[in-house]
């Protein structure tokens, strides 16, 4: 894993907190709410575009390491 990966992914699970953290103190019941998402699979919209960013860098991650396996 080079830099660049490392720090886009480190920035894609900053935001993920950071959405999910936004989520339980800005609403009401807002610590159910996670709860719920985590039983659920339901979330706010913030919070679902924070998962997908971090699942395309993972998978930027996973594609350059197998690319590199391979090469190698």
């Amino acid at each position: 894993m080079n830099v660049t990966q490392a720090e886009s992914l480190r920035r894609a699970i900053e935001n993920l907190v950071d959405a999910k953290l936004h989520d339980i103190l800005s609403h009401p019941g807002g610590l159910d709410r996670l709860a719920a998402h985590r039983r659920t699979g339901v979330a706010s919209y913030d919070i679902r575009m924070a998962e997908r960013k971090l699942d395309q860098a993972i998978s930027e991650v996973v594609t350059h390491e197998a690319t590199m396996s391979v090469a190698g």
